[in-house]
């Protein structure tokens, strides 16, 4: 970038060799003063002072501008707009790393499952080129007698207010699912939690939630669904949409409640596949129609042996950003529990 603004100062000031700078005045200098100034914010200091000192060198000798006011009040400009770069680019930096760690934290969960009965691969995919903290979230844990419970939630909207509310949920599910409240209760209990919520927080609307819990012996599971997407289950190279009836969102209706399914699993190996609506909410094609929809992710997965490992997860985005073009418009979270 420092030889490309050298580059550009000098185009500026070369033609004056052979043209009167008098029959232009006003037009270049100022355009070398930009140049000097712009680059010097992009560079920082120290190279803004090269191109200030080349600048006000054309400027003087080519241009016939001031030999001593031009230095005295452009260098430091030029090092008073790189110092301001800096700043802003760490201000930027520091940001970007702010919400780097508040994404993590709504997506990483200490205390995963140390258990030997499971293995667990997962991806989160922020929606491309936001600077807003989004609200997907998820858990697992071990609780009582080697069970597994496991969580996937979307808070509506984005920004600090869906990013605390879903912050504060999934800290009120570990509670009861340690505790060994059942599903049912515990999104019962959550969706108090989310109406007290938009009291305080206006833009924090609803939440859909995925709640599961894997008995000892991965023989069956229970599930319940508040306005999310089913799991899938991927056994003998198929995957199926589990057929678990989802129930409002939370945060809708205090009076809301939700019935819990039981699903027999089939012998090993099988994975449990949850996910955000990110995954399917993309386009069928990159010119195509919206949404990608569950049932061509279920193309995805035919054909695909159990357990899901990280490789595959990837390679099941790369197919769904594939097909829309690009990146999701959304965040994704995705989230697949086998047997060990």
């Amino acid at each position: 970038m420092l030889l490309g603004a050298a580059v550009l100062e000098l185009a500026v000031a070369a033609p004056f060799l052979v043209i009167d700078p008098s029959r232009l005045r006003g037009v270049p200098g100022p355009l070398l003063i930009v140049i000097s100034l712009g680059g010097a914010f992009l560079l920082g200091p120290r190279l803004g002072v090269v191109l200030a000192v080349l600048g006000v060198a054309l400027g003087v000798g080519i241009l016939d501008e001031h030999p001593i006011g031009e230095p005295l009040v452009w260098i430091p400009a030029a090092i008073a707009a790189g110092i301001i770069g800096d700043r802003v680019r760490r201000g930027d930096e520091l940001r970007r790393e702010l919400l780097d760690e508040l994404r993590a934290s709504l997506v990483a969960l200490p205390g995963m499952p140390a258990a030997a009965s499971v293995t667990i691969a997962s991806r989160y995919v922020p929606a491309e080129g936001a600077q807003v903290l989004a609200a997907d979230f998820y858990g697992i844990l071990d609780v009582s007698r080697g069970a597994i419970s496991i969580l996937v939630g979307d808070v509506a909207g984005h920004g600090p207010a869906s990013a605390a509310a879903a912050t504060r949920l999934r800290a009120a599910w570990r509670g009861m699912a340690l505790a060994g409240v059942g599903l049912p209760e515990t999104m019962r209990s959550m969706n108090a939690i989310l109406t007290a919520e938009r009291v305080a927080f206006d833009q924090v609307q609803f939440a859909t939630v995925c709640l599961a819990l894997l008995e000892p012996d991965m023989s069956s599971a229970c599930i319940v669904c508040g306005g999310h997407p089913p799991p899938i289950l991927l056994a003998g190279g198929r995957g199926v949409e589990l057929d678990v009836q989802a129930g409002p969102p939370i945060g809708v209706d205090t009076a809301s409640r939700w019935r819990e399914v039981r699903i027999e699993l089939p012998p090993r190996p099988w994975s449990l596949l949850v996910y955000t609506d990110g995954l399917i909410e993309g386009r069928t094609s990159p010119a195509g129609p919206r949404p990608f929809g569950y049932e061509r992710l279920l193309g995805i997965l035919d054909g695909r042996p159990a357990p899901l490992g990280d490789g595959d997860l990837e390679e099941i985005l790369a197919a769904v950003r594939t097909a829309n073009g690009g990146p999701m418009p959304d965040d994704v979270i995705m989230l697949a529990v086998s047997p060990a």
